[in-house]
């Protein structure tokens, strides 16, 4: 067992408790925690440690998330629910997210399966890095593989990269991403509690739509990675992910909040976050979207 990734991934998921208000666990209580080997662990480390800094060591997961906070603050503000959406009871949003934090806390007790899954991924990533199957491997920047949790329940999957995730090698970095992560933080999830990617790992010249000879080309990377993920929902954003998915599909303002079926997974269309920015009024139809995916992804449903 790799003692300080268990702590590491242990510490994070504190500081995210702690975050959401909750100050106390029972860690008795917790499903499939190994706390004796958590133990073992600490001793083990301190032994080969001959001096315990007392300064406090901030990791990777704590930066990546005060970057989307501030990413969501530096974003114009954009409601979620508008007077013709459903009035949601702030008490109600409360529990479910409690809820829901739970649910992840639960998800990183099989460390072993996650770990075997970011292996697997890595191994995919290494593959294809240097991919020139298509003219826009010669046009990229950097592969934008995917990122997040290795074992999650949704995965959402966009179109193609665009300019910022070209120059970050990181998929929805852009004011789309900013949007996106305000919607997942919205039901009650943080972003690295989801997997997030698209069909095509190159960005498209000028942000245009991927060809078909390009996605199908970049076909088997996102088979792979929906098989290794082997996610509980897939939710698509926009056109492009749904109809590759399910090509009898109508478009995205018909299909969205409508599950689908793509060989042994779920899938939820909805709105890309990119065609929100552009059209305020369809706000309170994507919160309809998110609230299914809640709603499915982790059985919970509102009073």
């Amino acid at each position: 067992m790799d003692y300080s990734a268990l702590l590491i991934q242990i510490a994070n998921q504190l500081y995210f408790l702690n975050q959401k208000g909750i100050k106390y666990l029972n860690i008795k209580a917790l499903p499939g925690l190994e706390v004796k080997s958590v133990i073992n662990g600490l001793e083990e480390i301190i032994s080969k440690e001959n001096v315990i800094s007392s300064e406090p060591r901030e990791n990777i997961t704590t930066k990546k998330l005060q970057k989307y906070k501030e990413n969501i603050e530096e974003l114009p503000e954009i409601d979620l629910i508008t007077e013709k959406s459903v009035k949601v009871d702030k008490n109600s949003i409360h529990n479910l997210k409690q809820k829901n934090i739970n649910h992840n806390f639960d998800q990183t007790t099989n460390l072993e399966d996650s770990q075997i899954k970011s292996v697997s991924l890595s191994k995919i990533l290494e593959k294809y890095r240097s991919c020139q199957n298509c003219a826009l491997g010669v046009t990229r920047k950097k592969l934008v593989f995917g990122s997040g949790l290795s074992n999650p329940p949704v995965i959402f999957i966009g179109e193609g990269p665009g300019a910022d995730e070209d120059v970050q090698g990181e998929p929805f970095v852009g004011r789309a991403g900013k949007l996106l992560t305000k919607m997942i933080s919205a039901i009650g999830i943080e972003r690295d509690d989801v997997y997030i990617t698209n069909i095509v790992k190159c960005r498209p010249p000028g942000n245009r739509n991927p060809t078909p000879a390009e996605i199908s080309c970049c076909l088997p990377i996102i088979k792979q990675q929906i098989e290794i993920l082997n996610p509980k929902l897939i939710v698509t954003l926009g056109n492009i992910p749904t109809k590759t998915f399910i090509p009898d599909a109508p478009g995205i303002t018909k299909a969205r909040g409508k599950m689908k079926q793509y060989e042994k997974w779920k899938i939820i269309p909805t709105f890309h976050p990119s065609y929100l920015l552009r059209n305020r009024t369809a706000m309170p139809l994507a919160w309809d979207d998110f609230k299914m995916i809640m709603e499915f992804t982790f059985k919970i449903t509102q009073s």
